[in-house]
C-alpha cells in the first residue's frame, strides 16, 4: 500500500507532456504581447524623430534648393568648358534635385 501511494504521488508530482505545452503556449503568448507592445512604442517614437519641426524642414528645403541650383549651374558652366559628360551628369543631378525640393516645398505648403 505504501508503495501504490508513493507511485500515484510520483504520477502526479510529474506534469504531463501536454501541461507543459499549455505552460509553454502561455508564457510564449505573453512574451509576444510584452515584445508587441515595446515595439510599438519604438515605433511611435522613430515616428516622432522622423517627422521634423516645420522650421528645420523649411531651412532644409531651402539649403537643398540652394544646393541644386547651384548643381545646375555648375553643369551648365562644365558644358560650356566642353566637358560634355559631367556637365550633362551634373545638369541632371540638379534638375532632379530640383525637382525633389520643389515638390516637398509645395507639400509643406499644403500642409500649413
Amino acid at each position: 500500500m505504501n508503495q501504490e501511494k508513493s507511485s500515484v504521488t510520483v504520477k502526479n508530482s510529474i506534469p504531463s507532456p501536454n501541461d507543459l505545452t499549455q505552460a509553454a503556449v502561455v508564457r510564449t503568448q505573453k512574451a509576444s504581447v510584452k515584445t508587441s507592445a515595446m515595439t510599438q512604442t519604438l515605433i511611435e517614437k522613430s515616428k516622432a524623430l522622423r517627422t521634423p519641426s516645420p522650421a528645420a524642414d523649411k531651412i532644409g528645403t531651402t539649403i537643398g534648393g540652394i544646393a541644386s541650383v547651384g548643381l545646375l549651374v555648375g553643369g551648365v558652366t562644365q558644358l560650356i568648358l566642353g566637358y560634355s559628360l559631367t556637365g550633362i551628369g551634373t545638369v541632371t543631378f540638379g534638375a532632379v534635385a530640383l525637382l525633389s525640393n520643389r515638390y516637398h516645398y509645395h507639400k509643406i505648403k499644403t500642409r500649413e
